[in-house]
């Protein structure tokens, strides 16, 4: 699988819909859509942004990896077409097995929704 820049993942998220059944019941961290939360955030990675990034010459890929919030990859994978039993089964160990913390829920949300399976949903 070929790399793809930031760039192309906002644009890839500015494509799909802005609601999704499942994560659309999840906490949106005071955004109207999980869509403006990934769009806000992929606005500020060619810089510091507002987290003070220190490496931001990375692809989407790394976003993804590096994305600290289980409920914005929850929303990316559904809205892209993901299966819904593997979109439950993310929210499900997440909300079982993360204890509220955000690296853990991200960590949790990506062995169930990995990049691999999630590019191909947004480029192809």
């Amino acid at each position: 699988m070929r790399p793809y820049s930031i760039k192309e993942l906002l644009r890839a998220v500015r494509r799909l819909p802005a609601t999704a059944p499942q994560s659309d019941k999840l906490s949106k961290g005071g955004y109207e859509t999980h869509q403006d939360h990934w769009i806000g955030w992929l606005k500020e990675y060619d810089g510091p942004g507002y987290y003070g990034r220190s490496d931001w010459s990375v692809d989407a890929r790394a976003v993804y990896q590096r994305l600290a919030n289980g409920r914005m990859i929850v929303w990316l994978s559904e809205a892209a077409g993901q299966d819904p039993k593997r979109i439950r089964a993310a929210i499900t160990a997440m909300t079982r097995h993360g204890n509220g913390r955000k690296q853990t829920e991200a960590k949790i949300v990506r062995s169930h929704l990995p990049w691999e399976q999630v590019a191909p949903l947004l480029f192809e």
